[in-house]
């Protein structure tokens, strides 16, 4: 069966140029009508009209698919576009939805402000608490939707725990491993229905491309490609050709940046103090980690490459040191070769009251901190110094 979007490919070595071609154009022209017939109907391969796929798209789409153990993989012109096709794509008019608390500010705001405009009703649980995930998929859920490692806490969800309480009620499981992309942690191996990432994060890795992507096993990729081509959000050709140079590097780009992270959460972590000014560090990594066994277990791949930090003193004492970094850039992102810093209570999690960022375990001094590809002692003498630690 011919598939509309990328599917692992053998290896084998390359022929002709090295780089792959960048092809800007929108619509192919055809011999007859019975190739525009074909091509149209899908079942011949080829260009054909480029909101329905194209070269660039579906080679990066192959790289994931491999990446991920998956049958395929489909991407899209942001992160929210593909977990919005997800969303909209499997469910509908009177199914429920149960997305996790722990879940990236944009995903929850479209789950809670407009799914419930399409018939869809929306119940929210604890995803680091299976007596509340096992209230919430008893009412009959469709998808189940959650994220880990957690923005911006880095409390790991046990992925094949709640696969099992999932699939035990057949519940698809939507997995956001935005922060942790393989080869750090394959969620599909722990049980997950379909993984996304905001491919504007690791998988770009340079801050010039917004993306996304989800792979994942073809009986649920197929309508959520359908979906795609219906509302237009494919990845266009000049975004979709930047992750392919992307892919080449992604390995040894992640390999660098988690272990320039666990050595300044492990600096770091030496000079916590319950006195001030440095009050907490978390990183999957740390060996006293709330996570750590779970961590061994579902990210064999390593603790990542983000650090927080929780500071003496609230949000105004954070946005002190937050505008005391010199060398770590003050950027709402992620995952790029430069290091960046950001305060959820000003980006991610901005939407919630200071009493439900608590609830969450989000402090008002919490900084969270992606490292990328400086030397680790320059990062490292940033950061002490910007606390206070020198």
């Amino acid at each position: 069966m011919l598939r509309p979007y990328g599917t692992p490919r053998p290896h084998a070595a390359r022929l002709g140029p090295l780089a792959p071609d960048l092809r800007r154009a929108t619509s192919h022209a055809f011999t007859d009508a019975a190739a525009l017939r074909a091509h149209g109907a899908r079942e011949a391969h080829g260009e054909f009209y480029a909101r329905y796929g194209h070269a660039n798209a579906r080679a990066f789409e192959c790289f994931v698919a491999e990446l991920e153990g998956a049958e395929g993989a489909v991407a899209f012109a942001s992160g929210m576009a593909a977990m919005h096709a997800v969303l909209c794509g499997l469910a509908g008019a009177g199914d429920r939805l149960a997305i996790a608390r722990q879940i990236y500010g944009g995903t929850s705001n479209l789950a809670r402000r407009d799914l419930p405009r399409f018939g869809m009703e929306v119940v929210d649980f604890d995803a680091l608490d299976p007596a509340s995930l096992a209230a919430a998929l008893a009412g009959g859920v469709r998808l189940c939707v959650v994220e880990t490692p957690v923005n911006p806490t880095l409390r790991l969800v046990d992925l094949a725990r709640t696969a099992a309480a999932c699939h035990e009620r057949d519940v698809t499981l939507v997995v956001d491993g935005t922060f942790a992309p393989p080869p750090i942690q394959r969620a599909l191996d722990h049980g997950a229905d379909l993984v996304v990432h905001s491919a504007t994060k690791f998988l770009g890795g340079h801050s010039d491309v917004l993306a996304g992507v989800v792979a994942g096993r073809h009986e649920h990729l197929t309508a959520i490609e359908a979906f795609r081509a219906r509302t237009g959000a494919v990845l266009a050709p000049d975004p979709a050709w930047l992750l392919g140079r992307s892919a080449e590097t992604h390995s040894l780009r992640v390999a660098a940046q988690q272990s320039a992270a666990l050595t300044i959460a492990q600096a770091l972590r030496a000079r916590v103090d319950p006195r001030g000014p440095l009050l907490a560090v978390s990183h999957p990594g740390l060996a006293d980690h709330v996570d750590a066994p779970l961590r061994l277990r579902q990210m064999p791949g390593g603790g990542g490459a983000l650090v927080t930090i929780e500071v003496d003193g609230g949000l105004p004492a954070a946005m002190q040191v937050f505008d005391r970094f010199a060398c770590i850039a003050r950027a709402p992102s992620l995952g790029g070769v430069e290091s960046n810093a950001s305060l959820p209570a000003h980006t991610t999690h901005a939407a919630l009251s200071a009493a439900e960022r608590r609830a969450l375990g989000i402090g008002e001094g919490m900084i969270r901190l992606s490292i990328g590809l400086e030397p680790v002692e320059r990062l490292l003498d940033d950061v002490m110094r910007a606390i206070g630690l020198e």
